[in-house]
């Protein structure tokens, strides 16, 4: 029986590090588009010989080329699915509807591993650290005692709020929904409707977004201290008026893919973890 070949094509550490992740599981993996360590000559010769081909998160960043920071040649985003066939299978991160389109005309299978349930979960607990690292360094007080806000009671919001309340914040959690209220208060956090941003003037020392859906306007920003500093975690639409907090002169850190920046050895074992029972599904059904 053959052995299937995966091939971790682009990307940058987090990538690497799903490479390890598979091999310490036993299955054969190469690479391409890393200048220190690459498999093959070209493209074709990678994706010739792959039954997995995985992709980095984001998959790309200008919609025209792959994401390969650790590359320094371009590779066009219409050369991987004009290499693509039926025998292979692909994994990726935030892919292009148009991307996802071609390879479904093709009838390539693939799988967009950003929308994995249980990687938003894992997640989870490297973007709270990575918030905590950014609030460490940005304000001049302990969190021990500091007023916090987390917008969201999602999975990254749930495991912020409960981090921060271990190291003596006094923390709300924004909601809309009554049973996220019901979470909120049986944690001993602080429940709050989205409303009340807009409606009264705030002591918060930061508050953090995790709502991808816009919550701080205007109306809501002015509300809140000159010194306040705020951090979106969330992804685009994102839920903060950048515009007005600047017109504001308020601190906002962009703080997206935070796994990957602040652990990238976790980023990319989480991403193994996350797909290696779906390939592993189909090794067994093939």
């Amino acid at each position: 029986m053959k052995e299937n070949v995966y091939l971790i094509l682009g990307g940058d550490n987090r990538s690497l590090y799903i490479g390890e992740y598979l091999e310490n599981n036993g299955l054969k993996v190469c690479y391409y588009a890393f200048n220190q360590a690459d498999c093959f000559k070209t493209l074709s010769e990678a994706m010739r010989g792959a039954d997995y081909i995985i992709l980095p998160l984001p998959f790309t960043r200008d919609r025209i080329t792959l994401n390969a920071p650790l590359f320094d040649e371009k590779i066009p985003i219409s050369d991987i699915y004009a290499l693509a066939t039926p025998d292979k299978m692909f994994f990726g991160g935030q892919l292009p509807n148009s991307f996802c389109e071609e390879l479904s005309a093709r009838s390539v299978p693939f799988c967009d591993y950003f929308n994995l349930e249980e990687l938003a979960i894992y997640n989870a607990v490297p973007t709270t650290e990575g918030v905590i690292q950014i609030i460490l360094q940005e304000l001049p007080i302990t969190i021990h005692g500091m007023k916090c806000a987390v917008l969201g009671n999602g999975k990254v919001g749930k495991n912020l709020s409960v981090a921060l309340k271990a190291l003596g914040a006094e923390v709300s959690v924004f909601a809309r929904k009554e049973k996220d209220f019901a979470d909120i208060h049986t944690k001993a956090l602080i429940p709050k409707h989205y409303y009340e941003l807009k409606n009264e003037q705030s002591d918060y020392d930061v508050v953090i977004n995790t709502v991808p859906a816009k919550i701080l306007s205007l109306s809501e920003l002015k509300n809140l201290k000159p010194d306040c500093l705020i951090i979106e975690t969330a992804s685009a639409p994102f839920g903060i008026d950048f515009q007005a907090a600047k017109e504001l002169a308020l601190n906002v850190i962009k703080a997206g893919s935070l796994p990957g920046k602040v652990a990238p050895k976790s980023a990319g074992e989480i991403i193994g973890r996350s797909i290696l029972p779906i390939i592993e599904a189909r090794r067994f059904s093939d």
